[in-house]
């Protein structure tokens, strides 16, 4: 029964893979239909911002691929330095704010007076909160709230992303963190997403010893 709901979560994956992949290869097929047409039109400037953005979405989700398979062959090799977690959260912030904004959320953001200082990868410390807010932002129904905490417990430093959306069920729980899951009752509040966020998120934590 294992082996059949890994099959058909998959099948499911490969399925959404497919669709996530040709939603941005619409807009810039037409993007550039418009471009040969017209190239010097006072519309050129506003496809190519299009196509920019289509591109980098683009991008984002074959990178997320990228990553999950390298961190599942061991192959992610972190860079560490002497880091405050402050500056993790300002990059996540700052990547997810589009995200969080768009959809006309209320963020709040909850830091300590004092600095906490972590050994860690800048970067992929920034991709798990940031993959956090995300989530929270993509389940939450527009003009939401999000908020993000930092605190010191003991010798960790401790994150919390809550917010305004529907939650998970109880039996849910211990499978949102595995590869190609999405909670079916919040599936088409995702605004798309190839279920592999939390599962990176959680690989990246477990990478640093978290």
């Amino acid at each position: 029964e294992a082996l059949r709901e890994a099959d058909h979560r998959k099948d499911v994956f490969l399925a959404t893979l497919a669709h996530e992949l040709r939603n941005p290869m619409a807009p810039i097929r037409n993007g550039l239909q418009i471009l040969r047409m017209a190239p010097d039109s006072p519309m050129a400037a506003q496809v190519r911002d299009m196509m920019d953005r289509q591109m980098t979405h683009l991008v984002r989700l074959v990178d997320d691929l990228l990553d999950v398979s390298r961190v599942s062959q061991g192959k992610i090799e972190l860079k560490r330095e002497h880091l405050t977690m402050r500056s993790v959260v300002e990059a996540a912030v700052e990547t997810a704010r589009p995200v969080i904004d768009l959809a006309g959320h209320a963020f709040t953001l909850d830091l300590p007076a004092e600095e906490l200082w972590v050994d860690g990868d800048l970067t992929r410390l920034a991709q798990i909160v940031a993959n956090l807010l995300n989530n929270a932002a993509k389940y939450t129904p527009e003009r939401g709230r999000i908020g993000l905490s930092l605190r010191r417990d003991g010798a960790q430093a401790v994150i919390r992303v809550s917010d305004t959306g529907l939650g998970i069920d109880a039996d849910m729980l211990p499978k949102v963190f595995e590869l190609f899951t999405q909670v079916d009752r919040n599936i088409h509040r995702a605004q798309g997403g190839l279920g592999i966020g939390l599962a990176l998120a959680q690989k990246l934590v477990a990478l640093h010893g978290g």
